[in-house]
């Protein structure tokens, strides 16, 4: 190899006036370039333009032994001489351009534009030893063929190849800011943060949207024709593509007092409620209180204070009075400084990529202008069918892979009270390909809900798996060709365990098959003492579906059986601590509400107060009077009540309609067509499923019980618990396997 050496004008033509064997100069003989980039403007923006040629002495054919995926190489890289010359040297011709701009628009939102594009057209030609350089070099680039040329391609030497390399990309980029949207569409916000005008609040509200397309893509076509076999010629044919999509709306609303002496009213209401005297009184007794003496009125005022405030001398009321009343004006001065934010945001994500890698030979008379054209142009994979029968296919490599995620979620800061939502809702399918047009489908999806409340911390998913084992045409292939998988998980995570807490749990617990139902009220006492002095505690449960028991069970997923349906439903609501002769544990649940859910299902027309006036109905006939009084009472009464359960689902019939039908599908002989679409539909007619609390309790009996009406034991699910407890440093896990009725660990 040569060394790196910098040569003038006159020196290099001197060594380009040798012949090949005697040259002994840098491997690049020839450089050319723009001198400056070329600036223009072009659509409201600018552009630039540049391109280079190069031409290189080789020592081997460029791609007679790299492989078809590897580039020429960017840098200079020095060739030497050795006393083994051999007796073909390779000049390879690199012709490079690229084009780039931005463009930018600002009307009611920011349009910003920018696009990039190269190409890179290559030729690898050979010459004996004994030419002269310059001669050789002015001939070949009087000429130089180009593989855009049938003919060219074809009249290529053995060693000698033709090579086209492009990438683009365009991106464009929208920004929106819409303040007044929001002012417009939130007015119910604002009513319920005024409490009835209790409040005089104003307003500071923004949007962003901002939406962005990026398409990018290339491919690269090499001709070469192997030293060893002159009359074949070997195609290397690599592409990619991606186009992606992000689109994020991020809305923020912030509100606080305009005045806080509009929380004089609240204030006043405050003191008369903790004294139980009116504001004027109390401060009258105030302003009389030692060193003064009381007038005989306001002994009586005196002595309840006493009393209410658990002191014993009339020299103590006076600090306390003026304690209570500054903390009161403390924390109202806070509120009023910290005010109420709410954000909500959305964001969609699509990403669409395509890779395909094809290595043929095809011999000269095979080698027709229609295949040539389908090469060059970035067509061939699309239409390699058609000419099968003229090539010999090497290797083959076909996918293409969509992305698809969605969330969208709120955060609500109510002083110093945190509470958020957030939904993801991702998809992801691969189609591969194999040369004869056959193709293989697999697509996973999640459904994930999370949200925080205090310091309660939750976390659902649902995930679903389908894959086929093998490739099969696109007009035969059906959902019985894939293997199926389904998972749920439900993780929560609090500060410290509760009595409450616990009940509730070991409830969770019944519900997910990992203990038997009567044992429920049983471990909620072990649980909490247990765990009640233990912090940071994180309950983990998750339910698979395996493949083989998934297939099985889907047929009687899809009956549609409204005895199950109703079943399911009533085991899964929560558990109301003030009703615990029947609302305690899954199966009473189930014994006091299934017949009123099971009617409500099987109506045409049914609505919520129908569905609340039977279940009140029903426990009234079962002597639960005070259990029904709540029922039907529940916009006075606490608590996970049916009708607050059936309200915050309104499309409940609707989305356990969508159930059926997806396992239907998912059963069914329908046919996909390749289409991988079809795929993503049928999911997303059941990953409501995974977007709810009840929704999740729901799936998980429901799954159980079909796994029973089936006939498999309760091992087929595989059903798992794992409570995390303690601080980083010493922490403790506990692990519930099996299912019921099966003993847990614990």
């Amino acid at each position: 190899m040569p060394l790196h050496v910098q040569y003038n004008q006159s020196q290099q033509l001197q060594h380009l006036s040798h012949s090949f064997r005697d040259y002994t100069g840098p491997a690049r003989l020839l450089h050319s370039q723009l001198t400056d980039n070329t600036t223009f403007a072009a659509l409201g923006g600018h552009a630039i333009a540049s391109g280079a040629l190069t031409a290189t002495l080789l020592d081997h054919p460029v791609h007679d032994r790299t492989p078809m995926s590897q580039s020429v190489p960017k840098n200079t890289q020095p060739l030497t001489q050795t006393s083994a010359e051999p007796r073909t040297c390779w000049l390879h011709y690199e012709i490079s351009a690229s084009f780039g701009g931005t463009t930018t628009q600002l009307r009611q939102q920011a349009n910003h534009i920018s696009a990039n594009t190269q190409i890179q057209l290559a030729a690898c030609l050979s010459a004996r030893s004994g030419d002269i350089i310059a001669d050789t070099l002015a001939a070949q680039l009087t000429a130089i063929p180009c593989i855009y040329s049938h003919e060219d391609v074809k009249s290529l030497k053995p060693g000698e190849s033709l090579a086209l390399d492009t990438q683009g990309t365009l991106t464009v980029h929208t920004s929106i800011k819409w303040s007044e949207l929001l002012c417009r569409n939130f007015h119910l916000f604002s009513r319920w943060l005024a409490q009835g005008e209790l409040l005089d609040l104003s307003f500071n509200a923004s949007l962003n949207a901002n939406l962005e397309v990026s398409i990018e893509g290339g491919y690269q076509v090499i001709f070469v024709r192997p030293v060893d076999t002159p009359h074949i010629l070997r195609l290397s044919y690599v592409k990619s593509t991606a186009n992606n999509t992000q689109n994020t709306v991020n809305a923020c609303i912030t509100a606080k007092l305009s005045n806080p002496k509009a929380f004089q009213v609240a204030y006043t209401a405050m003191v008369q409620a903790i004294f139980q005297r009116s504001t004027e009184e109390v401060d009258a007794l105030t302003a009389h209180l030692p060193p003064n003496t009381l007038p005989n009125q306001l002994l009586p005022v005196a002595t309840a204070l006493l009393k209410r405030l658990g002191l014993d001398k009339l020299e103590q009321l006076k600090p306390r009075i003026r304690e209570i009343q500054q903390s009161l004006e403390t924390s109202i001065c806070t509120a009023a400084q910290s005010g109420v934010e709410l954000s909500v945001y959305y964001h969609y994500h699509r990403v669409q990529a395509h890779q395909a890698l094809l290595q043929l030979t095809v011999r000269d008379d095979a080698l027709t202008p229609a295949l040539h054209e389908a090469a060059v142009t970035g067509r061939l994979m699309g239409q390699l069918n058609k000419h099968l029968k003229r090539v010999n296919v090497e290797q083959f490599f076909n996918q293409r892979v969509t992305q698809q995620h969605y969330t969208w979620g709120f955060h609500l800061n109510v002083f110093s009270w945190h509470a958020m939502s957030r939904e993801d809702a991702k998809f992801h399918v691969v189609t591969q390909e194999n040369v004869y047009g056959d193709v293989k489908l697999a697509g996973q999806g999640q459904r994930c809900y999370q949200d925080q409340v205090g310091e309660e911390k939750r976390q659902f998913y649902l995930d679903f798996e389908a894959a086929m084992p093998t490739f099969k045409a696109p007009d035969q292939v059906s959902m019985r060709d894939f293997n199926l998988a389904l998972t749920l998980s439900h993780s929560t995570r609090q500060a410290s365990l509760s009595e409450q807490a616990a009940c509730q749990l070991a409830d969770e617990l019944a519900v997910w098959g990992l203990i038997p139902p009567g044992e429920v009220d049983t471990l909620a006492g072990q649980l909490y003492r247990k765990l009640k002095a233990q912090q940071d505690i994180q309950i983990t449960l998750t339910l698979t579906l395996p493949c083989d028991v998934f297939r099985d069970l889907l047929p009687t997923l899809a009956d549609a059986n409204p005895a199950r349906l109703s079943e399911a439903l009533a085991a899964a609501l929560p558990r109301h601590l003030q009703m615990p002769n029947c609302r305690a544990n899954p199966l009473l649940r189930s014994a006091f509400y299934a017949p009123a859910f099971a009617h409500y299902l099987s109506a045409d027309e049914s609505d919520a107060d129908t569905l609340i006036e039977l279940a009140v109905t029903r426990l009234r006939q079962l002597r639960q009077y005070e259990s029904a009084h709540k029922e039907r009472n529940w916009r006075r009464k606490p608590g996970p009540t049916l009708a607050r359960v059936i309200h915050m689902h309104p499309d409940l019939k609707a989305d356990l309609d969508n159930l059926i039908t997806g396992m239907h599908k998912l059963s069914g002989h329908d046919k996909l067509n390749g289409d991988p679409d079809v795929l993503t539909a049928i999911y997303h007619l059941f990953d409501d499923m995974g977007a709810q609390h009840f929704y999740m309790r729901f799936f998980a009996y429901y799954l159980q019980l079909s796994v029973t009406e089936l006939g498999y034991q309760h091992t087929a699910l595989q059903a798992t618990g794992l409570i995390e407890f303690g601080p980083s440093t010493t922490r403790q896990a506990w692990l519930l396997s099996g299912v019921a009725p099966m003993p847990h660990s614990l």
